[in-house]
């Protein structure tokens, strides 16, 4: 296929679309009020010149009616030449009672318009205005005269450089007015679609259209603003439902710790970042990781003996508390059930999580409340281990911690202790 034929028509603007459409009509309109002025100019003036005409016929048939009484041919003719010199008069004949033809007179064809001075008379004036001469009450004559096209030529003429003239004037003042118009119309439509492009490529849905001159574009911009409206609460509304979906993917929804998948993503992460800052040489930013494998002492008892109510506003304190015992930048997890996971990075020392971890186990002595005024006490098993110290991986450093728990439930739980070694056995505090 030819790619030019291919190419899709370039659509013209509204400002083009309107402009034309506007001067278009306007042009028409000039051109229908010129014609219809330059006709009714013409009607008047025939009128006019049949009525110069006629008055002219009476004013010689009263000049002229002695002579034409006494058959003075050579007086009638002087006398007519005077009357219609500077008349608009062709042709002047004097007959007379019996019809016979006194007198002629016509006027001098001059110039390169006599021929359309013939054609306007023979259009406009074509029949000759005829006027009775009298004596003593009888008809002793007539006079017939025909007019002159030069008015009627001249009015043509001067009238069409006139219309000439207007209508490029016209034509320019509506070209420049109708381009106005066409814009301030168009010119909201072009915002309008601004405004649109800006939500469709940005999903920018805050930004409203100001209210537009026109009614129809005003009733148009406030129906988009109240569509934008609503796209801005469906992305409001959207945007806390994809967080409060990310949240639930994440979180446990009891106590709302981080879940298992959360924490180990976490935990992989943090062990990457930390050996990337090794391998960099950035000692100062890398410091110690500490895994904590956290489990409650006695749970499965609480749960049995109290009801799985009371287990969760046990589970609830504990999340509590533990989250209370670190800082921002670290993470506790609950991977299930009774079991939870703490997360510390860039630890300066192994002893700084040991002090943490004492912190927790010490928490736990203050008595939880429980409905109705009733109280219990908890305790924890924490198991701890280091990266690189005890593994080098994910799996492996949670292996060892809980290991490590395990190690401080044999022990009588309520104490922390710190994985070994390769095959030593836990260290319990």
């Amino acid at each position: 296929m030819n790619e030019a034929a291919a190419e899709p028509e370039q659509a013209p603007t509204l400002v083009a679309v309107l402009h034309h459409a506007t001067l278009r009509v306007v042009m028409v309109s000039i051109l229908l009020a010129g014609a219809s002025m330059f006709v009714l100019g013409i009607i008047a003036l025939r009128f006019y010149t049949l009525d110069n005409l006629a008055l002219s016929a009476r004013s010689v048939a009263y000049a002229i009616e002695a002579a034409v009484v006494f058959e003075d041919r050579e007086a009638a003719t002087e006398e007519l030449e005077r009357m219609i010199a500077n008349r608009p008069v062709a042709t002047a004949y004097v007959f007379d009672r019996d019809g016979a033809e006194l007198i002629h007179w016509q006027t001098k064809e001059t110039g390169g318009l006599a021929a359309l001075d013939k054609l306007v008379v023979s259009i406009f004036l074509d029949q000759p205005i005829i006027e009775p001469i009298h004596h003593n009450g009888r008809q002793v004559g007539r006079v017939e005269l025909r007019g002159s096209g030069r008015d009627l030529t001249t009015f043509v003429w001067v009238g069409l450089v006139c219309a000439l003239i207007s209508f490029i004037l016209c034509a320019v003042a509506a070209a420049y007015l109708s381009r106005r118009a066409a814009s301030k119309i168009a010119e909201p439509l072009r915002y309008l679609a601004a405004i649109t492009a800006k939500a469709r490529h940005e999903h920018h849905f805050r930004q409203r259209v100001e209210p537009a001159a026109i009614a129809e574009l005003r009733h148009l911009g406030d129906n988009f603003n109240a569509l934008l409206a609503e796209l801005a609460a469906w992305q409001e509304k959207m945007r806390d439902d994809n967080q409060t979906l990310a949240h639930q993917a994440s979180h446990d929804p009891l106590t709302g710790l981080a879940n298992r998948a959360h924490f180990e993503a976490r935990l992989e992460q943090t062990l990457a970042m930390t050996r990337a800052r090794e391998a960099a040489g950035d000692a100062e930013h890398s410091g110690h990781v500490a895994l904590f494998f956290i489990d409650a002492d006695r749970f499965k008892s609480i749960n049995d003996e109290l009801g799985h109510e009371i287990g969760d506003i046990v589970l609830c304190t504990i999340a509590r508390r533990l989250r209370a015992k670190i800082r921002e930048s670290d993470l506790v997890a609950r991977l299930g059930g009774d079991e939870f996971a703490v997360l510390l990075s860039s630890l300066h020392n192994s002893a700084q999580a040991s002090r943490i971890a004492s912190g927790m186990v010490e928490s736990m002595g203050e008595p939880i409340e429980l409905p109705p005024g009733m109280t219990l006490t908890a305790s924890l098993s924490i198991g701890i281990a280091f990266f690189p110290d005890h593994a080098t991986d994910a799996a492996g450093l949670l292996k060892k911690a809980d290991a490590a728990m395990y190690e401080a439930k044999r022990g009588g739980g309520n104490m922390y202790a710190i994985a070994s070694q390769a095959e030593d056995e836990p260290v319990l505090i």
